[in-house]
């Protein structure tokens, strides 16, 4: 092989090295374009994922907006309530300062009763009519809660609140009958039933309910 004949050769190496090389970045440039497009796409989607879990969540407290507001007007009025039974004062006189039912002093006066009583063990349960059955399950906020006996049932959500409160969701006593098939004289047995429940497995055994229209007010000793 000549002098010539070995530059051409060289030089065409060189050529194809070169062309090689130009390929070379021209599909690290296509690579790299597709790769940005997908991480365009995959930044929409979770930007779209986190506006629809936004409009999830404030659907679902709007939805519960009124039992949400129920229970804690229930906490605040509990509170007070417990405060002036502590300090003896009667029911009459704390039903005309909160402006609520002689009844609803007297329920809370009798937890406070009853855990006064059986401060440091669990308080013994009146047994419900019905052989009646609860299942509870959970996610991470909350979840839901089946009660069933031979009388009805029904299927409601449970909310865990501030601190070791609990919400439950609960057919209100216009709806009572049609939605579990229970008699309304027997609303406030069951409920507070599930609520006793409720207490014995997540509060072992030691808090206070209140049964309200929409939701029933669990809270853990204080």
């Amino acid at each position: 092989m000549n002098q010539e004949e070995f530059s051409n050769q060289l030089q065409k190496a060189f050529k194809d090295a070169l062309a090689q090389s130009d390929k070379i970045v021209a599909d690290a440039n296509k690579i790299y374009k597709k790769a940005e497009k997908e991480l365009d796409a995959a930044e929409e989607i979770r930007r779209k994922a986190e506006r629809e879990g936004e409009r999830m969540a404030d659907e679902y407290y709007e939805g519960k907006r009124e039992e949400f507001a129920e229970f804690y007007r229930t906490q605040l009025l509990r509170n007070l309530a417990r405060h002036h039974i502590e300090i003896g004062k009667s029911n009459h006189e704390i039903s005309l300062w909160l402006l609520v039912e002689q009844r609803f002093v007297q329920n809370i006066r009798d937890v406070v009763e009853r855990v006064e009583k059986y401060r440091g063990e669990k308080p013994k349960r009146t047994p419900l009519e019905g052989n009646p059955s609860i299942t509870i399950g959970e996610d991470r906020d909350g979840g839901f809660l089946e009660f069933y006996s031979l009388e009805g049932r029904f299927e409601t959500w449970i909310e865990y609140g501030v601190g070791t409160s609990i919400l439950i969701g609960v057919p209100n006593i216009e709806h009572w009958e049609a939605k579990t098939g229970i008699p309304f004289e027997r609303r406030e047995r069951v409920l507070s039933y599930v609520a006793e429940y409720v207490i014995d497995k997540k509060m072992d055994g030691k808090g206070s309910f209140v049964v309200g229209v929409d939701v029933v007010s669990v809270f853990g000793e204080d």
